[in-house]
């Protein structure tokens, strides 16, 4: 069972790199091809990406525990990866990466915006818009921070009731897979959360950025996790190759 879950997920992950390419040139397409004022074309485009983006969690839904540095990753992303994928705020970094500034240079920049000037930085930001998402960073760190206390908690835990206790007494087979089914329960609604939080996160920053402004994040979003499947698939090579030699 295990197995065919395992390779269940090897294949829904490859199915999601493969449609993120798929994704990303359709993305590029557009801003070449599409006027940019076609606001309702650009919405479809990048809801439609969110979408791809929740039904590959759900993919995944069903057996949280192989999530968690899965073999079809490369150790790389692996390193990277905040309970079972990237941090949501990820999504924000990219696009303080696209104002060509760091978050705390946007202090420097806020009070001039804020006085109706704009921000050219990747194309005509607004104060509103850098205000609303300093406050959407500030929250979602914040959610991350409970998210991972969640994680801690549950981890600690394994070294009281009931896991520990059942293996010093060495417990039945029954008594073991009833106190990992508990550890499963809790682990499954973290990753729930997780996953829902990256959602909500990348939906919010669309709702705030213009129709223009959410393809080009949803272009470098879909670029930076490809960018790190193929470093990731190098680095695991050069690993390989270097074991070969010894």
């Amino acid at each position: 069972m295990t197995t065919n879950n395992n390779n269940s997920l090897r294949t829904g992950f490859l199915h999601w790199i493969a449609l993120q390419r798929t994704n990303l040139k359709e993305l590029l397409h557009v801003l070449t091809a599409v006027p940019n004022d076609d606001n309702d074309h650009l919405n479809q485009l990048a809801e439609k990406n969110i979408q791809h983006l929740t039904d590959y969690h759900l993919t995944r839904s069903n057996d949280t525990l192989s999530i968690f540095s899965p073999s079809w990753c490369t150790s790389f992303e692996n390193s990277l990866f905040w309970i079972g994928g990237f941090k949501p705020s990820i999504y924000i970094r990219l696009l303080y990466s696209i104002f060509e500034s760091e978050s705390e240079n946007l202090d420097i920049k806020l009070p001039k915006m804020c006085n109706g000037e704009s921000s050219k930085c990747g194309g005509e930001y607004s104060g509103k818009q850098v205000q609303l998402i300093k406050a959407l960073h500030a929250n979602t760190v914040s959610s991350e921070e409970m998210i991972s206390s969640r994680m801690a908690n549950l981890q600690e835990c394994i070294t009281g009731e009931p896991l520990i206790i059942t293996a010093t007494n060495n417990g039945s087979d029954h008594e073991v897979e009833r106190a990992l089914a508990g550890h499963r329960v809790v682990l499954g609604g973290i990753v729930v959360d997780a996953d829902e939080l990256r959602v909500t996160v990348l939906r919010e920053l669309i709702r705030i950025l213009t129709p223009l402004q959410g393809i080009h994040l949803l272009v470098a979003s879909n670029r930076l996790h490809l960018s790190i499947h193929e470093w990731g698939k190098c680095s695991d090579r050069s690993t390989v190759a270097n074991i070969l030699t010894l």
